[in-house]
C-alpha cells in the first residue's frame, strides 16, 4: 500500500452530549461525555492507516498526559509518531465538543502545541517514497504551523508528490489569501459548497460553476466539493463527475469530513475515476458519522465497503480490501 505524508493538528477531544443548547451566560447539562484522540490529520491518518496505508504524521504535542496518551493510541493503530515533537511550554491541544440532538457537532479549541509547528521539524526524510501528502487547512492559520506547512509543501514538490488540502468547514474565510497562494501547487483541494466563494475570492452569490472555474484557472488541478443536499463532485478541466450521498442515520458529525478527505486520499492512490473517488469519499463520511466521536472511531475500509455493496452493488476496485474488484 501507499506511503502517505500528513499534516496537522493532534488533539485531545472532550465530547459532551448537549440535548440543548443555553443563551450566553446559562448553563447545560450534557447527558454523555468522553474523552477521545482527535485533530483532522490525526483522524484522516488514522483511517487511512485502517485501510493499509503507511501513514506518518507530521505535527505537535505538548510534553504532558495527553501528549503522551495521543501519541501511544496513534502507534497503536499504527501510524508513525517519528515526525511528532513534543513542545515544552505548549499543551496539547484540547478541544470542548459539543454534539447536539441532531448529531451536529459544535467545537471549541485552543490549539495549543499544534501551533508552534516549526519549520524546522519538517525534514526531507518524512517524504522518502511517499505517494501524496495531506495537509489539513487547520494548519494555514497561524505562523509559525504555517510556515511549517509550506516548508512541507516545498519538500513535496521537489519530489513530485501531489499534495492534497482539506479545508474544513468554518476556516475558509480565514485561510482563503493563503490557500489561493497554494493552488498551482496543489492536487486537490477537499471543500464544502458554503466555502466555495471564499475560497475563490469571490462574493457570496456567485454561481458554484463559476467559482470552480476560477479555482481551476487558479492552478488547482481537482476540487472535491461536497454539496448541501445532492453529493460531493470532483471537478477538473476535463469535467464533472459526481455521487450521490448515502442515507444514514446521523449519531455524530465529529471526523466527518476527515473520513471524507481519506476516501477521496485512497481513490487518488488507487487510480479510482472521479465518480468513484466521489462515491469511496461519501461512503467513508456516511459510516464516520453513524457513530460517536473521531479518532479511534474512524471507519475501516471494509465497512466503507460493505455500505457501498449495501448501497449500490457497484464497488470500486481498491487494492487491498477484501472486497477487492479487478480493475481492466
Amino acid at each position: 500500500m501507499a506511503v502517505i505524508v500528513l499534516l496537522g493538528d493532534i488533539n485531545i477531544d472532550l465530547v459532551l452530549d448537549i440535548p440543548e443548547y443555553p443563551l450566553e451566560g446559562g448553563e447545560a447539562i450534557a447527558t454523555a461525555q468522553r474523552h477521545m484522540l482527535g485533530g483532522s490529520a490525526t483522524n484522516t491518518a488514522i483511517a487511512l492507516s485502517r485501510a493499509g496505508h503507511d501513514c506518518r504524521l507530521i505535527g505537535r504535542v505538548g510534553q504532558d498526559a495527553w501528549g503522551q496518551q495521543a501519541l501511544s493510541s496513534l502507534k497503536d493503530i499504527g501510524v508513525s509518531t517519528a515526525w511528532i515533537g513534543q513542545d515544552p511550554f505548549e499543551p496539547t491541544q484540547t478541544n470542548i465538543v459539543t454534539v447536539g440532538k441532531g448529531g451536529e457537532r459544535t467545537m471549541f479549541a485552543y490549539r495549543g502545541a499544534n501551533a508552534h509547528l516549526s519549520p524546522a521539524s519538517i525534514v526531507d526524510g518524512a517524504f522518502e517514497d511517499a505517494a501524496l501528502f495531506h495537509l489539513s487547512g487547520y494548519a494555514l492559520l497561524q505562523s509559525p504551523q504555517s510556515d511549517a506547512a509550506n516548508r512541507a509543501i516545498e519538500l513535496a514538490q521537489l519530489r513530485g508528490i501531489p499534495v492534497t488540502l482539506d479545508i474544513p468547514a468554518g476556516v475558509a474565510l480565514s485561510v482563503a489569501p493563503h490557500v489561493r497562494n497554494l493552488l498551482p501547487k496543489l492536487d486537490t483541494i477537499m471543500l464544502g459548497r458554503a466555502d466555495l466563494a471564499p475560497l475563490a475570492g469571490e462574493g457570496s452569490e456567485i454561481p458554484v460553476e463559476e467559482a470552480i472555474r476560477s479555482l481551476l484557472r487558479q492552478g488547482v488541478r481537482r476540487i472535491a466539493l461536497k454539496h448541501d443536499a445532492t453529493g460531493s463532485s470532483l471537478y477538473q478541466n476535463s469535467g464533472v463527475e459526481s455521487a450521490p450521498w448515502f442515507s444514514v442515520t446521523t449519531v455524530d458529525t465529529t471526523g466527518a469530513g476527515d473520513a471524507f478527505a481519506a476516501g477521496h486520499i485512497i481513490g487518488r492512490v488507487s487510480g479510482l475515476p472521479g465518480s468513484e473517488c466521489c462515491q469511496l469519499a461519501n461512503a467513508f463520511g456516511a459510516v464516520a458519522v453513524t457513530r460517536q466521536g473521531a479518532g479511534t472511531s474512524m471507519p475501516a475500509l471494509a465497512e466503507v465497503m460493505k455500505l457501498i455493496s449495501i448501497g449500490n452493488g457497484n464497488r470500486p476496485g481498491i487494492a487491498g480490501s477484501d472486497q477487492e474488484l479487478e480493475r481492466p
